[in-house]
């Protein structure tokens, strides 16, 4: 209704992905600044944001198993590494040591994410059986035996200590593994990731956001908030916890397919439980249950390192501190996920979230 931008007289206007046309202006604004940003910022900013974006996707997978469907999960980042591994062994290139079959992206990305998530629905009937806190300590038992299990697959890893390099970056049989030429623009490997990036981060964002106005979404928030009474409702707990696993594992996979893209290589030994609960970390700082909470988380996780390296660099009292910029960088990183648990439960989305009602509701309190 005019005038009233919070009265909805129907569920398709309150259920849209942007409730008005404020918002679609800004979401515009926003995509536009993105893709100018890829022709500004240096190189080094380049490769953090496309980090954030790539870490945002594989958030928003455990944000849909852990903060839209309430299931405990410490073992993200081993979906991450099936993901990762797949393009390695599609995309890359054999050697005498490991497998390759240097096929396009337009395989190789897809399939990623689709044999993450078979394995994660064949885990999935774990989360059926458990939940809480012995959920959590299976899903750790699971990043255990997933990492010995790839560091014996030694045509596939490379195996311990040794690694490989990731996909070839082949799209429709154009190679840009050292940049891009259309017409009279030119484009570094980096940025050409980025903007893959953002076309993914769109997708899998409109994902995200359509899975939570729809009947999948609402039976994974009845099952976070009780699953007995979900179950006396009518809600399968077999089928929707399944999916939950899967939809999970699909973002982690799709992920990891590119997320070790800036490196050229990986091992085994990432994929640590440490791994895992950084994603458990991002999601937190981000915001739980939310759709732009893991934006937030994997921005702050992503660009941490390169404000820490400016600070250092324009700042005599940081560069007297004991501590070197990975130090630093931990230190920060704890220091925010104690204060968010403690003061800010949903994290840096409820900041934003108490500012947005502040300024609509200014001049007035209430």
């Amino acid at each position: 209704m005019k005038g009233r931008p919070d009265l909805y007289t129907r569920y398709r206007d309150e259920m849209a992905i942007f409730k008005n046309p404020t918002q679609k202006f800004f979401a515009a604004i926003l995509l536009v600044g993105l893709l100018f940003l890829g022709f500004i910022a240096d190189d080094y900013w380049i490769l953090l944001l496309t980090g954030a974006l790539f870490i945002t996707i594989a958030a928003w997978g455990l944000n849909i198993v852990s903060g839209m469907a309430g299931q405990i999960s410490l073992a993200h980042g081993f979906f991450v590494s099936v993901g990762t591994y797949t393009a390695a062994v599609l995309g890359g290139v054999a050697t005498d040591r490991v497998l390759g079959y240097n096929l396009d992206m337009v395989i190789w990305l897809p399939i990623s994410g689709f044999v993450a998530a078979g394995v994660g629905i064949i885990i999935a009937p774990l989360a059926v059986r458990l939940k809480g806190l012995n959920l959590g300590l299976v899903s750790i038992g699971i990043v255990y035996i997933g990492t010995y299990i790839l560091s014996n697959l030694i045509s596939v890893t490379g195996g311990a200590g040794l690694g490989r390099k990731t996909a070839r970056y082949n799209f429709l049989g154009i190679n840009f593994e050292d940049g891009l030429i259309l017409g009279g623009l030119e484009l570094s490997r980096n940025q050409v990731l980025y903007y893959i990036g953002i076309l993914l981060i769109v997708l899998s964002g409109i994902g995200v956001k359509n899975l939570t106005r729809s009947k999948i979404g609402r039976a994974f928030a009845a099952i976070r908030d009780g699953d007995i009474a979900a179950e006396a409702i009518g809600i399968n707990l077999n089928k929707f916890k399944t999916s939950a696993f899967g939809l999970s594992s699909f973002y982690a996979g799709i992920a990891g397919s590119l997320m070790f893209a800036s490196t050229g290589g990986i091992e085994v030994e990432t994929f640590n439980l440490l791994f895992s609960i950084t994603f458990i970390a991002i999601v937190i700082i981000g915001g739980v249950g939310t759709v732009i909470g893991p934006i937030f988380g994997a921005l702050f996780f992503a660009l941490l390192p390169g404000l820490i390296r400016f600070g250092i660099d324009h700042f005599e009292f940081m560069k007297t501190l004991p501590l070197n910029a990975p130090q630093i960088e931990r230190m920060i990183f704890g220091l925010f996920i104690i204060g968010f648990l403690i003061f800010e439960p949903r994290g840096l989305w409820g900041i934003w979230f108490r500012l947005r009602n502040y300024f609509k509701a200014w001049p007035f309190s209430y």
